[in-house]
């Protein structure tokens, strides 16, 4: 797409591949001081300082000054491009403008009297038609900082303006789509947190996830361009990155199922406090190489830390046969990675993009999300099932019949529907405990429980009353069609043999049926089922195994 080349007339040449970007790092020229005579092509810079502009975060060749700084250097295109190029500059703590052939494209921050400090915002600026004519071309930049250690910008990056503009869209909506994500897994965890209030930890990750959230949309690159005028968003980073980790260190002890008084539930506690004192700190720190150090050495170690402790606990948590402990422990070594790379990259272990973007570190963040929300939202999955069925049985629980009960007899009472309640009880369940041990009975209970279901219908509420009793009722079902039932499921119990440890037992159920039949005058809940179970008493002394009503 692009067949020149650029070239700095300082003993600096780069080639510019087809739809590629070049940055240009050095050498420049660069000297203290301020004078808008520096922006001309027609200024002799021959006396000026060389440097070169340094990596992100590295202070190499950095120049040790406050105030206001200038660099200056020649680029020559050796054609004519056949696109619009552009070019952009990430500066941390500090204004700037840049300059080409004497001409301002664009500039971040505000300079004196009007002093604004920004960091690393992405924003693209045109190269004038005019200085994309083959030959030589000035690129001066201005910069002011109060820093007491000034960082030069990153290397210039010049590139098709299309592609930069893309890059930072592209960024836009992933930052966003990821913002929304955590949005939505915060909002299910708060459903969660108010319907089990104490399970804290579903507060905890809700605020985690709405923490994070905040975060990504302030990561935006158009929303720290429109912040810009008000606020550093590097602070709001900080800040929000500070208080998410606090809530997940809160958090920790109810999603990896830690015993209260351990020495882990102590650690992440002590971890959360740590990381809720750097909150303040990110608004009261006054300069950026404070908060560039506080980031560097204690955020960013200290998340790298906490995800270390994360590994350790979702490890521990798999050993423990915990539910969703691998699913823990993969989106934890996901943050890990990112975490080692983040830290990597700010202690200048490894090269950043030329946008600054640590891509690993998103994705990261994202895999661990939602590896907790799954695991947070399957516990309360199992939470909700405990609430609902008999871990014996796999039957609905007796406060769940009952309740069904009672909106089935007020439906068949307005549809004139009739109803049918059975009483079914196991047969000399004593001699199957005696005979077979308690744990023998249990698993008889448990296939009793498994045939009972199956030989429901679908809409029949079938559960476990309590000890060997178990309560059916059947909508729309009266007379006949009641017997029927009942033969139903005496029939899938007695049927087969029930292997029970060291023998198989043929088990075998009473029933005992009451009915309403949809008339204006109906039972309550509590007669339905007193009725069931004297007819069920009725049936075991008419000898056991069969059916009254």
């Amino acid at each position: 797409m692009f067949n020149f080349l650029v070239v700095l007339l300082l003993q600096a040449r780069w080639a510019v591949p087809a739809g590629g970007a070049v940055a240009l790092e050095g050498p420049w020229r660069f000297r203290a001081g301020d004078s808008l005579a520096w922006m001309s092509p027609a200024y002799n810079d021959g006396r000026w300082t060389l440097s070169t502009l340094a990596a992100p975060w590295s202070y190499r060749s950095a120049p040790r000054t406050r105030g206001f700084v200038w660099f200056r250097g020649w680029l020559t295109l050796a054609a004519v491009p056949d696109a619009q190029l552009g070019a952009i500059l990430r500066t941390d703590g500090m204004a700037f403008e840049i300059y080409v052939d004497g001409m301002r494209i664009g500039g971040v921050g505000g300079f004196p009297p009007d002093y604004r400090a920004r960091t690393v915002l992405p924003v693209p600026f045109a190269i004038p038609l005019a200085s994309l004519a083959p030959g030589p071309h000035l690129v001066a930049i201005r910069t002011y900082s109060t820093e007491s250690r000034v960082v030069p910008p990153a290397p210039l990056v010049v590139a098709p303006l299309a592609d930069l503009l893309g890059r930072v869209r592209r960024e836009d909506l992933y930052m966003f789509g990821a913002a929304v994500l955590f949005l939505g897994l915060a909002a299910y965890q708060l459903f969660f947190w108010a319907r089990r209030r104490e399970a804290r930890e579903h507060l905890y990750v809700f605020l985690f996830c709405g923490t994070l959230a905040l975060l990504f949309l302030n990561w935006m690159p158009s929303v720290r361009l429109a912040l810009s005028p008000t606020v550093d968003w590097f602070r709001l980073y900080l800040a929000f990155g500070a208080t998410a980790a606090a809530m997940l260190a809160l958090g920790a002890r109810g999603i990896f199922d830690i015993e209260p008084d351990s020495l882990a539930a102590r650690g992440t506690a002590a971890l959360g406090v740590v990381y809720g004192l750097l909150v303040p700190l990110a608004f009261l720190l006054p300069e950026w190489s404070a908060l560039r150090w506080m980031e560097q050495y204690v955020f960013n170690v200290g998340v790298a830390a906490g995800a270390v402790v994360l590994v350790v606990l979702s490890a521990a948590a798999r050993r423990r046969d915990l539910p969703y402990g691998t699913t823990l422990l993969a989106g934890s070594f996901a943050l890990a990675m990112a975490a080692a790379h983040d830290v990597a990259l700010s202690w200048g272990w490894i090269p950043g993009e030329w946008g600054g973007a640590t891509i690993v570190t998103q994705y990261g963040a994202v895999a661990f999300v939602l590896s907790v929300a799954l695991a947070t939202a399957g516990r309360f999955a199992d939470t909700q099932t405990t609430a609902l069925y008999d871990r014996l049985t796999g039957l609905y629980r007796r406060e769940v019949v009952m309740d069904a009960l009672a909106r089935e007899i007020r439906r068949a009472a307005r549809i004139h529907q009739p109803l049918t309640v059975l009483m079914l009880d196991i047969d000399h369940f004593k001699v199957v405990n005696d005979s077979l041990g308690h744990q023998g009975g249990d698993r008889v209970l448990g296939e009793v429980g498994r045939r009972l279901a199956d030989a429901g219908r679908v809409v029949d509420w079938v559960g476990r009353y309590g000890g060997e009793e178990f309560l059916a009722v059947l909508a729309g079902t009266g007379g006949a069609g009641a017997h029927l039932a009942a033969e139903r499921f005496r029939t899938a119990v007695s049927a087969l043999p029930i292997g029970a440890g060291r023998a198989a037992r043929t088990v075998t159920l009473s029933a005992g049926i009451a009915a309403y039949d949809g008339g204006e005058e109906w039972p309550t809940s509590e007669q339905l089922v007193g009725a069931a179970d004297a007819a069920l008493y009725r049936a075991k002394n008419a000898g056991r195994n069969c059916t009254s009503e």
